[in-house]
């Protein structure tokens, strides 16, 4: 039973260490080649985990010769865009000024209800307003909207909003997140003095986040929401 345990938590830990180092977008939208050899991985650990009789290399060797398999392709693909194309294919416009390309549809064996859906994904609910689209190598669909759908910009209104940037999360669960509050220069006696003006202290505190024009906000735990200035905009430091 000992062993069993063993060998599925250790091909358990191998498969997490494999999926972090091919990279972030695999636990997002795949490539084909990431999907097929996502599919092979699965089945190369099942097999050891499942039959103590399996040696653990006959499945470890097979998940490392995926590694530099998958590693050579990459690196292949940033290097030479023609093998890119090869193995990840090439993004379509399948609406143009408007128009839904037709054609293109049927090349990549993509229906209407698929456009639509996709559309609606991209936040479209008519396709009157999308001026263009795109379906990416890895099969999502990037739409953008026509010239006079489109919200206005602030420079277009000679607006200047100023800088807008990452707001930081200072307090999640009732916990202070010391990374984030030393990427803002602020020490955490100014956090807890802060919270305490409003008769608060951290724990009180489900989630505190400031924004770069120095705004603070406070969800309380069990129910309310504050928002106040915090510090000058100028004292904003990240």
């Amino acid at each position: 039973m000992f062993t069993l345990f063993f060998r599925g938590a250790l091909l358990y830990i191998v498969m997490i260490v494999t999926m972090r180092a091919l990279g972030k977008r695999q636990l997002g939208e795949f490539e084909p080649y990431e999907l097929a050899m996502t599919i092979l991985l699965a089945d190369l650990i099942s097999s050891p985990m499942e039959s103590v009789s399996t040696p653990l290399l006959h499945g470890l060797l097979p998940v490392a010769a995926m590694f530099v398999v998958h590693g050579a392709i990459t690196l292949a693909s940033l290097r030479w865009d023609g093998f890119r194309a090869l193995v990840s294919g090439k993004p379509a416009v399948v609406i143009r000024r408007g128009e839904i390309d037709q054609d293109q549809l049927d090349r990549l064996c993509l229906s209407l209800s698929d456009l639509l859906e996709g559309l609606r994904g991209a936040g479209f609910l008519d396709p009157a307003e999308v001026g263009t689209a795109i379906v990416e190598a890895n099969g999502t669909i990037t739409a953008f909207p026509a010239g006079d759908e489109r919200p206005p910009k602030a420079g277009e209104l000679n607006i200047t909003p100023g800088y807008e940037g990452l707001p930081m999360t200072l307090i999640a669960d009732g916990r202070v997140q010391p990374c984030n509050l030393r990427r803002t220069g602020l020490a955490r006696g100014w956090l807890e003095d802060t919270l305490r003006a409003r008769s608060l202290s951290v724990e009180r505190v489900y989630l505190a986040s400031l924004d770069t024009q120095g705004r603070m906000t406070l969800q309380i735990a069990g129910g309310g929401l504050m928002r106040f200035q915090a510090i000058a905009p100028k004292e904003v430091a990240w």
